[in-house]
């Protein structure tokens, strides 16, 4: 038996600019995602056998009797390499759900990167393609970038060599529920806002240049909460298609605001 304990890090979007709907029901983005010091704790173990995968971990909804993303992601693999394995998931969440920072896709690449990893059947390139059968996200995270600029349907992952002049990012979760990122894509249809490419990434980040689109859909109340905390050259902006708000500051934010999530450097990621 192979067992391992990992980290799935969590992701933000510097800018996000969607198009319009594809046949294929997806849409076309451009951003920049931001590999964070936020994480889901994952451990695998994996025996010889009939193909299975038993996930246990601290979440409800791995009691609903859905597919999770990560047996999705075991499934795409043994299914694309004739590979069959008994693989065991342990997971800690500590990412929010339907909260814009693609926790699930990085839990999902964790497990691709994993099995991968141990029987090397795939090379990166067919690897990162597969991982696109798997969500939209998850490429990103497979191909292991800390900084990307992401295209296409989240498939076109251009890495970035980068010095940010931010130290620490804080996050704050918007009141109510989890954002549905479906539902958040039709919200964002019915606008029918029209498509515009982000500029190439410059420092100190602007927030008239570099915007997500489904801040549209938000109110302003948690921006302006945001807003209060920050210095000049410090950047806020919604994640994904939300409900979390980040702010990349020189410095640690120590919050008094019910929303405030936490505040940590940014270079932690190991």
């Amino acid at each position: 038996m192979v067992h391992i304990e990992t980290k799935a890090y969590g992701k933000v979007n510097i800018g996000l600019k969607v198009g319009g709907k594809r046949e294929d029901g997806y849409h076309d983005i451009d951003s920049y995602f931001l590999l964070i010091p936020f994480f889901d704790e994952l451990s695998f173990s994996l025996e010889d056998g009939k193909y299975s995968v038993d996930i246990e971990g601290n979440q409800g909804y791995l009691a609903e009797g859905k597919t999770d993303i990560m047996e999705k992601a075991a499934g795409i693999y043994s299914e694309a390499t004739g590979l069959e394995f008994s693989l065991s998931i342990g997971i800690k969440k500590h990412i929010p759900d339907k909260a814009g920072l693609g926790g699930g896709s990085s839990d999902a690449a964790s497990v691709l990167l994993f099995l991968n990893g141990l029987f090397k059947a795939l090379d990166e390139k067919s690897l990162l393609e597969l991982s696109s059968k798997v969500g939209a996200d998850v490429p990103f995270f497979v191909s292991k970038a800390k900084l990307a600029r992401v295209k296409g349907i989240g498939d076109i992952i251009q890495p970035i060599e980068y010095s940010l002049p931010y130290k620490y990012i804080s996050l704050f979760r918007a009141p109510g529920s989890g954002v549905s990122t479906k539902e958040a894509y039709d919200r964002l249809d019915m606008r029918d806002i029209g498509y515009s490419p982000l500029p190439s990434l410059s420092f100190p980040l602007k927030r008239e240049d570099f915007q997500n689109d489904f801040e549209l859909l938000e109110g302003r109340g948690m921006l302006e909460k945001i807003k209060g905390l920050m210095d000049s050259d410090d950047y806020a902006s919604l994640s994904g298609s939300g409900s979390v708000w980040f702010l990349l500051s020189e410095r640690k934010i120590s919050s008094d605001i019910e929303e405030f999530i936490g505040s940590k450097e940014i270079n932690v990621m190991d």
